[in-house]
């Protein structure tokens, strides 16, 4: 019998160990995925150009893919897994955005301090901004470049590098371990709510099953103990306005190659 009870309690120890290996082989993935995602988010982020860079890209044949826009959507909905927006109104101009070869984005606007010839009638107001919109677009049209956005601000297949780790999270989220010290929608709320994807660094390094964390005991009134949904919400809500605030801060120090704005910031 005593032997019995020795293999059974073998056997679940094994089985825990075997189950705890695959749990961190996991969490090296999702580490590295969010890694490959932050570094490939800021290269191609879009940076803020001149009407002579886009001229030159496009003569120099660097300019692979390009849009037209009426400005950025500030109403857009995001989250830190999301691209930045443009609002397309059907004209072209005065934002226009552009990508090169090694996957950098630029933008830069149009007709804003444009001083040339621009007669009456000489460009079409229901089609574009201005005459120098008109102007570079025609150039464009002549060099056939693939006139669309289309992710550019990613390089394949990283583009769906947050897509799968939102996913991951969630599928460990639900499927896994209880966590120990935050209620699974404290969790739901650090990782959607944190900006560039911060919270799942945090859930990869304090959180079941990834840690070895036991769930505290009940407080004197019987009541859960873990952190609940509402300090997940606030906490991203305080660390997005922090974010913020520290990245204008940086990007007025460093300046907007090293600091680009992107979106919710």
């Amino acid at each position: 019998m005593a032997g019995d009870v020795a293999r059974q309690r073998s056997t679940q120890e094994a089985g825990f160990r075997r189950w705890s290996t695959w749990w961190q082989v996991l969490r090296v993935v999702l580490l590295v995925l969010w890694i490959c995602w932050a570094a490939s988010s800021w290269w191609s982020a879009p940076r803020q150009a001149s009407t002579a860079r886009a001229r030159a890209d496009l003569s120099a044949g660097r300019m692979v893919s390009y849009q037209w826009a009426a400005g950025w959507d500030t109403d857009a909905d995001w989250s830190w897994a999301e691209d930045r927006e443009l609002w397309l109104t059907g004209r072209s101009g005065p934002l226009f955005v552009w990508r090169t070869g090694d996957w950098r984005v630029h933008y830069t606007e149009f007709d804003r301090d444009f001083t040339g010839p621009a007669s009456p009638g000489s460009f079409d107001a229901a089609q574009y901004s201005g005459a120098e919109a008109a102007a570079f677009d025609q150039l464009l049209q002549s060099a056939e470049l693939d006139r669309r956005w289309q992710g550019v601000d990613s390089p394949p297949p990283l583009g769906n590098l947050a897509a799968l780790l939102m996913l991951g999270f969630l599928t460990v989220l639900v499927l896994g371990p209880a966590p120990a010290r935050g209620t699974r929608w404290f969790w739901f709320w650090v990782l959607t709510g944190v900006p560039f994807g911060l919270g799942l660094i945090w859930w990869l390094a304090r959180e079941r099953p990834w840690h070895p964390a036991e769930p505290p005991p009940p407080n004197a009134v019987g009541r859960d103990s873990r952190d609940r949904w509402y300090a997940g919400l606030l906490i991203g809500i305080a660390t997005s306005i922090a974010a913020s605030l520290l990245l204008y801060g940086l990007r007025q120090v460093l300046g907007e190659w090293y600091v680009p704005h992107d979106a919710g910031s």
